[in-house]
């Protein structure tokens, strides 16, 4: 629902590598039955000591433990993603994902008897509108739609799933669809359990089709801002060549711009018929649960609801690649390049060997795209990723040029690395470095209960979890030779390659809004299913707070060198981390310097070989420099600490300079800051974002010219770089060594002057007065509008952090935050919209107020009045400002500080001037804070405020003399707000 793009990307990764890993454990399917009577799988040796239940209507559950903390992760996978929308109606899944967070016959309903008859109503008219091709008649029937949908608004409870989801203290409330699958989930409190799945099992049992116009605007909004994503309109045209008559290059999961504008309430509802039934469907959950409790109640719920025919889909075969297939996208961010190779499924041989390989080119370490390309800077940035769906899968490539470098010429060098494989020209030991790698990852893995993703994950492509998990014992079978033939075999003209070039697109399609009229928010009554629900009373979980001084174990090395330790409970991995209370503004040479040192070797070492080393202990080192403070960190397996410590010091001690990696690496800046300009996000939430903070000083636009960069002596920078530990700075340590073993570690290795430097004065930078209402515009080619308003409130206060928590979750964000409500629900003005109190990391910044709307820009104008008016007339919603307060209350109750995050968290304080767990101070206001105390924190940090205007757009589509009437409007150029 929210920031999907992105969070799909994050889940496919995790999937796609944390179960390539190749144990020598033997696995083997266990069938027994519980002291209930279930019958259950399980694997032995499954690091998840998972159980697998399949109910009598086919409901398939996965289930596994994890004690961290008092609460569970749920995914409900359905196997009905974009590759199963019909031809006709494609966006249907997609569309589907959205409706099912509208309720039920039961929930979000005042009179459903009543609200079914106008909804049928309006399904007839949509079959009226999607038969006609008259325009003017279109318009008629859409008039009589809205209409219709008035009144049947009227009985409806707006986001009532959302406030009962969130009267149990659940939190990660969200869902995607992809080609095969849709997912749902949530993270809940380990005993609101019971009451969770009532509520979902109420939610999956029928499908109520509400509120559809309106969200259906919203399903406009997401597509036209895939018109501005360069992005998704280049990973569409590679999926399509690379599956010219399969779903899966035919059909997105947005849907054809003519289907979302005809869409079919009728369809939607068979669709649903067809594959949200419990055989088609599994739940996965990890967490603090019990196995046998969490079944029963599960069949109590779920057990009941009626199994289906799912039928079986007939792909099409797709035809043979003989010959590169290139096909070209424009638009106005910066030119990259991706391509590929073809291949059988998910659960085909071609897995493991486009698995390997495509880490053997690239691990973001010492594969053969990593050293031979982006090391040695002959791209900007490049590499190789494998795909797999059920049907197909891929061998991905990737690579941004240079400055004066074309795209073609990125192909033909990603082309090398590819015969390089195909010749066998990699070092033996890769192979191994890479499963080892894998093991890494799989550790990683299983630290959250997000874990239960690779259930859904299973479970949606068709594979047993003995297959799943057992699937890298294969890879240490797998030789050299063996993928040297492979590659041949597989590798030859046969690539597709799409070149993203900078350039106004001609095919964008905009999905013009229709005239809708705002739909009633009720926000007072409460359906019967909500009143039952929530006057179910849990078992009360009490919060635990943490003793900082008492978790963190802090001693000190020779020269009062801090280092603080924590003792890593569940696995074998560490992090060591050299903090430096130093940074960019401090010294402007320190992000060159630091970004500089990947690029370099040693007296002993060539920079490829330090990465192979790295790679080889199952370890990975990386340098950040913030504003205010810069970090060296390395982390991996516990057993290679101290040859990482020492091969880390080496490094900072013997760096040698290198001229022609200098003046690359500067060439790389330069292209980089070229290709920043032209991204619409770097320009909203960087440039434009830190501009209305500061004004043209900050410390964004505090940067090197080019003639500076340009004038930089390599023996300046690995001087400043062997300097770092000159300077006071303290160590982090975490991981199962005990703490003296880390010292006697650090004593031999971590070698310092006898005296440490005190920080230079750091830079200091002006917050702007929001006393006036002040317009910012930068131009874009862009088809929708970004929007933020900006007011400057106090000074750091603690005191108001609490209700600044408060205001974020009942007001500002979340689907049935007030601001949600009004601005998306009722008026379907945007598809993205908040607001929010920030609490400033440090004590010597301010508070803000911070709004945002993404709109297109004919509603530019009606959706920052709406938003204005929210911030400054706060409606009247007694039982959704206390159920903000109870979920609150919960989440604290049930939320653990665990592990590496204890020290973290505790820094975070600390740069506030905060010594104790400050979640302390909002779980007590949380009991006692009234409508009226609220009201007072309104009307004094957030009504009638001044505001900056901070708006991104395309300058022939924006009513300028609109942006006039607002406020001192100044458009900005690029060169402004980025000061290059």
């Amino acid at each position: 629902m929210l920031n999907k793009l992105k969070f799909i990307i994050i889940l496919f990764v995790f999937a796609a590598f944390s179960n390539c890993i190749s144990d020598t454990a033997k696995y083997k399917v266990v069938t027994k039955k519980d002291k209930n009577g279930y019958t259950y799988e399980s694997v032995t040796n499954d690091p998840f000591k998972a159980r697998i239940y399949t109910l009598e209507n086919g409901l398939k559950v996965y289930l596994s433990v994890n004690k961290d903390e008092p609460r569970i992760m749920t995914f409900i996978p359905v196997k009905a993603g974009s590759t199963y929308d019909p031809k006709e109606t494609t966006g249907l899944a997609h569309y589907l994902e959205h409706m099912m967070f509208k309720g039920s016959s039961k929930i979000g309903t005042i009179d459903w008897e009543k609200e079914e008859i106008l909804l049928n109503e309006i399904s007839d008219l949509y079959e009226k509108h999607k038969a006609t091709d008259n325009a003017d008649e279109k318009k008629v029937i859409y008039a009589k739609i809205d209409s219709v949908s008035a009144i049947a608004a009227k009985h409806a409870i707006a986001n009532e799933y959302d406030k009962l989801v969130k009267s149990v203290g659940a939190k990660n409330t969200n869902a995607y669809t992809t080609n095969e699958r849709t997912v749902y989930m949530n993270n809940i409190p380990s005993n609101e359990l019971e009451k969770w799945l009532k509520l979902e099992k109420e939610r999956f049992s029928k499908l109520v089709l509400r509120l559809f116009h309106t969200e259906l605007e919203a399903v406009y909004e997401e597509f036209n801002m895939s018109q501005d994503n360069d992005r998704r309109k280049e990973n569409k045209a590679f999926m399509a060549g690379m599956f010219k008559n399969h779903p899966y290059g035919t059909q997105t999961t947005l849907g054809k711009a003519e289907h979302i504008k005809n869409p079919s309430m009728e369809n939607l509802h068979k669709y649903w018929n067809t594959y949200y039934v419990p055989n088609n469907i599994a739940m996965c959950m990890s967490g603090d649960l019990d196995f046998e409790n969490t079944i029963q109640l599960i069949d109590k719920y779920w057990g009941k609801l009626e199994p289906g025919d799912v039928p079986e889909f007939e792909y099409p075969v797709c035809d043979s690649i003989t010959e590169p297939v290139i096909t070209e996208v424009f638009g106005p961010q910066a030119e990259d390049i991706i391509m590929g190779y073809r291949c059988k499924g998910y659960n085909s041989k071609d897995r493991k060997y486009m698995t390997l390989i495509s880490s053997i080119l690239s691990n973001q370490q010492a594969g053969l795209i990593d050293l031979n390309l982006v090391q040695k800077q002959k791209v900007l940035d490049a590499g190789a990723y494998s795909y797999f769906l059920k049907d197909y899968g891929l061998l991905g490539l990737y690579g941004n040029p240079r400055e004066g470098q074309t795209l073609e010429e990125v192909k033909d060098l990603l082309l090398e690395e590819i015969e390089k494989v195909k010749k066998g020209e990699f070092e033996d030991w890769l192979i191994e470095a890479v499963i080892n790698d894998f093991k890494l990852g799989k550790i990683k893995s299983r630290e959250s209960n997000w874990r239960a993703h690779e259930f859904a994950y299973a479970f949606s492509n068709s594979t047993s979890w003995i297959d799943y998990i057992s699937f890298n014992n294969g890879l240490e079978e797998i030789t050299k030779d063996d993928i040297v033939a492979y590659a041949n075999k597989m590798f030859k003209e046969n690539y597709v390659v799409t070149h993203k070039r900078t350039g106004k697109d001609e095919n964008v399609i905009k999905i013009d809004k229709p005239q809708i009229t705002a739909v009633p928010i009720n926000r007072t009554d409460q359906s019967e299913f909500f009143k039952e629900l929530t006057s179910t009373v849990s078992d009360n979980l009490e919060p635990v707070f943490v003793d900082f001084e008492k978790e963190i174990t802090t001693t000190n090395l020779d020269k009062n060198i801090e280092i603080s330790y924590l003792y890593n409970p569940s696995n074998e991995l560490f992090s060591m981390n050299y903090i430096i209370d130093m940074g960019k503004d401090h010294n402007s040479l320190l992000p060159i310097a630091f970004n500089y040192l990947p690029y370099l070797g040693t007296d002993k070492y060539t920079a490829a070989e330090l990465q192979q080393e790295f790679f080889k202990l199952g370890l990975s080192m990386n340098v950040y420099t913030g504003d205010e403070r810069s970090y060296i960190f390395i982390s991996g397996l516990e057993k290679s600490v101290e040859q990482g410590i020492q091969l880390l010091e080496h490094i900072l001690s013997n760096v040698k300079p290198d001229k022609k990696a200098l003046d690359d690496y500067i060439d790389g800046i330069l292209k980089e800051r070229t290709d920043n300009k032209l991204n619409k996000n770097i320009i909203m939430f960087r440039g434009l974002l830190n501009y209305g903070v500061f004004g043209k000083n900050s410390s964004f636009t505090n940067l090197l010219s080019e003639d500076e960069l340009k004038a930089l002596k390599a023996e300046d920078l690995t001087n400043l770089i062997k300097d770092i530990y000159s300077y006071k700075h303290r160590l982090f340590y975490y991981g199962k060594n005990d703490i003296n073993k880390v010292k006697s570690i650090l004593t031999e290795y971590h070698k310092v002057p006898s005296e440490l430097k005190e920080y230079p004065e750091p830079q200091k930078y002006t917050e702007q007065n929001t006393d006036e209402n002040i317009i910012y515009f930068v131009n874009y080619d862009m088809v929708q509008s970004f929007v933020m308003t900006l007011a400057k409130d106090q000074a750091f206060n603690k005191k108001v952090i609490p209700e600044a928590r408060l205001f974020n979750e009942f007001y500002g964000s979340g689907l049935s935050s007030i601001v949600f409500q009004e601005i998306r629900e009722s008026k379907a003005l945007a598809y993205s919209a908040f607001a929010s109190y920030i609490v400033p990391r440090k004590t010597d910044r301010s508070h803000y107020l911070y709004t945002y709307v993404s709109t297109q820009p004919d509603k530019l104008k009606t959706a920052t009045s709406a938003m204005l008016d929210l911030m400054n007339n706060m409606p009247d919603a007694e039982e959704q400002f206390n159920s903000s307060k109870e979920t609150i209350i919960k989440k604290i109750e049930t939320e653990r500080i665990i592990k590496s995050n204890i020290f973290w968290t505790y820094q975070r304080n600390l740069d506030r001037g905060i010594n104790y767990d400050i979640r302390k101070d909002v779980y007590e206001k949380m009991k006692t804070t009234t409508p009226e105390e609220f009201e007072k924190f309104f009307n004094e940090h957030i009504k009638d405020k001044k505001y900056t205007y901070l708006i991104l757009g395309n300058k022939e589509n924006i009513d300028m003399e609109m942006l006039s009437k607002i406020g001192k409007a100044k458009e900005l150029t690029l060169e402004d707000i980025f000061n290059y």
